[in-house]
């Protein structure tokens, strides 16, 4: 209707958008307003909207998104400039890094518009709507064609949630950001990856009896270590004043030895103690799986109970029933 009028389509951005932060409470609202038919051209690209903590108004905004936006603190009354494009700022933009559309998928966005926005850049109207028709048209048609063949459309980097029905990027990396360890974020293929200086080893163990045994098989293994280097140590040659043939203990060897012994013997308590622990937890687990049982049955002895009772109920309605309709036969046969 506008390129009736006007004579010349334009393109302009309209809708509204709310961004909130669940942490803190704030939240902002904009909308995007269109020009108005008996509008100038200080109605074009208009844009307003509210900053809110919950469902107070602290600030609103107003102005042109294409040049400035003015914010309006409500306490204070203030008007100051929020926004202001100017050719310097325009000149420190980031850079923007694209991928060749020949080394794009079939389905990305940029290679999958590339006709439609050369269109716009050219600022043709009427060129972009027939690309944009054709491409909209081959969409629908993909779909009638999935649809006659039962066939249903898995998105590679999508998914949707059941419970919602949103979708959510696939391989969103949703932990916080650690300044101390991560370097940069960078796509690749489709996913957004995280660069870091160093990769977190993991220690994952299937239960936890496997890792309360990790600390005796170690001391295990120390005392094979250790045991036959005592052996080697008590073996010293016979001392010539000794009329026996077995060789002089050593008092160093013996004491540890007893060292050892009880160092083993504690172990072995704590060992005795995690056992008892584990197996008074087995135990007061069976106690609660015995007293569910028990309720289980309970629940349907009274069940059993309530569907007699309501059985015979209905057997009881039943024969005060019969023995209304056989009263009713009878009277009717004596006062005809």
């Amino acid at each position: 209707m506008k390129g009736i009028l006007y004579g010349t389509m334009t393109l302009e951005l309209g809708g509204q958008i709310t961004i909130a932060c669940e942490k803190t409470g704030y939240s902002a609202q904009l909308e995007f307003k269109l020009k108005p038919f008996l509008g100038s051209s200080d109605c074009v690209n208009q844009i307003s909207g509210k900053i809110k903590l919950g469902k107070e108004v602290l600030a609103t905004l107003e102005g042109h998104w294409d040049s400035e936006i003015f914010i309006n603190d409500k306490k204070t009354g203030t008007v100051d400039t929020f926004w202001d494009p100017t050719p310097e700022l325009r000149q420190n933009r980031l850079t923007r890094y694209t991928v060749p559309p020949e080394e794009q998928g079939e389905f990305e966005s940029e290679r999958l518009w590339q006709h439609v926005t050369r269109a716009i850049n050219n600022k043709d109207q009427t060129e972009a709507t027939n690309e944009k028709f054709i491409l909209e048209e081959a969409q629908r048609k993909a779909a009638r064609e999935r649809k006659a063949k039962c066939e249903e459309w898995v998105s590679a980097l999508f998914e949707q949630d059941p419970i919602t029905g949103e979708w959510h990027y696939r391989y969103a990396d949703t932990r916080p950001w650690d300044p101390l360890n991560d370097l940069i974020q960078f796509e690749k293929d489709g996913c957004i990856q995280t660069k870091v200086q160093h990769c977190t080893p993991m220690v994952r163990s299937g239960s936890l009896i496997s890792l309360s045994n990790q600390g005796p098989r170690r001391d295990n293994c120390k005392c094979q270590v250790t045991v036959p280097k005592r052996k080697h140590k008590s073996d010293k040659p016979k001392s010539p004043e000794s009329g026996c043939s077995s060789p002089e203990p050593d008092r160093h060897d013996s004491s540890g030895s007893e060292r050892h012994k009880s160092k083993h013997n504690s172990r072995l308590r704590k060992k005795g103690a995690d056992l008892t622990e584990l197996q008074s937890a087995i135990e007061s687990i069976k106690q609660t799986q015995e007293d569910i049982n028990r309720s289980i049955t309970v629940l349907r002895s009274r069940t059993v109970s309530q569907a007699e009772s309501s059985s015979f109920l209905q057997q009881r309605d039943y024969v005060v029933i019969a023995f209304l309709i056989i009263l009713q036969v009878l009277i009717n046969y004596i006062f005809k």
